[in-house]
Formats: structure tokens, C-alpha cells, sequence
């Protein structure tokens, strides 16, 4: 789970950095000020920056100090925690739309660390302006209430699709998972690496290694570029109905 990280900050640097445009946001309408008209978001938002993110970058640490919130504009993070031996741990897979440290935007430090999983397209939001504009206009809560539902509704799935059955049945239920967390075309799913799929599966990369490939020998899974796979629609229904690899 190597990461780079600028050491000097306590949050991600932006390899490119812009102020945010949150007017004409593509995610503005599942995003946190999707209740704020736009002359309130052209006056209101100038402390938000957007900005470019590389692939592998931490972008918070846990226990670092909570002073912003991130929106994925597109992309997908993972956060990390420690298992019962206190190891590393992939806990949750974010992507477009997510608010990511908003759970410890009330506390004093972030509860996770959380890492570009590939190129990110990230909104920071200072808390200070978060809170400042909450104190101000009531249709934000509307917003933040919405972000805590999404996080509570991919969590239950998120535990509900990959901590219950057989792996061969979690191997392809993850899969689809991440298409619809990332919002992949199923022509073109983008997975993580398969130490990032077993550590999420709790399984090893060898018994990983082995379960994609009877995927492909079954037409359910066509490598077509590096990290990228064609999934056959049936992926989407088999990985939950029946074990599509017969174990």
C-alpha cells in the first residue's frame, strides 16, 4: 500500500490547481451544495480549489488534522484502517459523487487514511468554510444529511455484497461493485491491483489470481487494456444468484 505524499503538508498537494467552477459542477447535483443556488455558490465558494491528484497519492492520513473535506469529482479512493492486529486494511472503495473525510469533520483528527486508487479529479473544501456556510444557509445540512444516507447505504452494501459467502461468489460481486462505485461502463471496468481486490476480499492474491482466470475461461471477464477488463453482462446477476465458478 506504498504512497506517495508531500511530507510538508498535513493534505494532499494538488499536481494541478484551479479554483473550483462549482456552478457548472458535472456532479453538482450529487454533490454537497446541490441545495445552494448559483449566485450563492459563485459568492459563497471561493475557498473550494479543484485539483489533479496522481494515482497512489494519500491524500489524508489517519490521525492527521481534519481541516477539509474532499468531493470526487471522478475517480476512485480507498480508505484504509487496521484489521484486529492492527495491519493494514482496504474498509471501504469511494468513487464518483463521494465526500470523503466527512466523518471526521466534527473531530479533531481524520478516522482513515484515504488513497488515489487511480488519477483523481478532487474538490477540497476548507472546514472552516464548510461550517461557516452551514451557519448561514440551512439548505446545506439538506446536503450534508444526503452524504450521511450515501455513506450509510454503501456501507451496508459494501458489508452486505462482500462479507458474506464463498469467495468465488465475492470475487465477481466485487467486480460489479466497482463498476457501479466507479461508474465504469461494463465495456471498460478499470480494477485495482490484485493485492488491493484480496486484502478487500480477505483472501490471497494467488487464490484471487485464480478465480479471475476461470472468470475468463468462462467469457465472463475479457482483459481489454492493462487493469482493464470487458465484463459480460451475466457477471451481474451470477455473482449473486448462483457460484459462477462452480466452487
Amino acid at each position: 500500500m506504498a504512497a506517495s505524499r508531500d511530507p510538508s503538508s498535513p493534505c494532499v498537494t494538488f499536481l494541478k490547481e484551479r479554483e473550483s467552477d462549482c456552478v457548472h459542477c458535472a456532479i453538482r447535483a450529487s454533490a454537497l451544495f446541490a441545495e445552494l443556488d448559483a449566485a450563492e455558490l459563485d459568492q459563497r465558494l471561493k475557498a473550494i480549489h479543484n485539483g489533479l491528484v496522481r494515482s497512489n497519492t494519500i491524500i489524508y492520513s489517519k490521525g492527521d488534522p481534519a481541516e477539509a473535506v474532499f468531493t470526487l469529482r471522478n475517480g476512485v479512493v480507498k480508505l484504509v484502517g487496521a484489521d484486529a492486529d492492527d495491519a493494514p486494511r482496504i474498509l471501504r472503495i469511494l468513487g464518483r459523487g463521494a465526500a470523503i473525510g466527512l466523518e471526521s469533520i466534527d473531530g479533531g483528527t481524520y478516522a482513515h487514511t484515504a488513497v488515489a486508487m487511480r488519477d483523481l479529479n478532487l474538490c477540497r473544501i476548507p472546514k472552516s468554510a464548510l461550517l461557516s456556510l452551514g451557519g448561514q444557509h440551512p439548505g446545506l445540512l439538506t446536503g450534508l444529511a444526503t452524504k450521511w444516507r450515501e455513506h450509510a447505504y454503501w456501507s451496508e452494501r459494501w458489508i452486505g455484497t462482500l462479507c458474506t459467502g464463498k469467495q468465488s461468489t465475492r470475487v465477481p460481486a466485487l467486480i460489479c461493485l466497482l463498476a457501479e462505485i466507479s461508474g465504469d461502463p461494463l465495456s471498460a471496468v478499470r480494477l485495482p491491483r490484485s493485492s488491493d481486490m484480496a486484502d478487500v476480499l480477505g483472501c490471497s492474491v494467488e487464490g484471487l489470481s485464480r478465480r479471475m482466470a476461470k472468470l475468463k475461461r468462462k467469457g465472463l471477464l475479457r482483459r481489454v487494456a492493462p487493469w482493464t477488463y470487458s465484463c459480460a453482462p451475466e457477471l451481474l446477476t451470477w455473482g449473486r444468484v448462483v457460484d459462477p465458478l462452480g466452487e
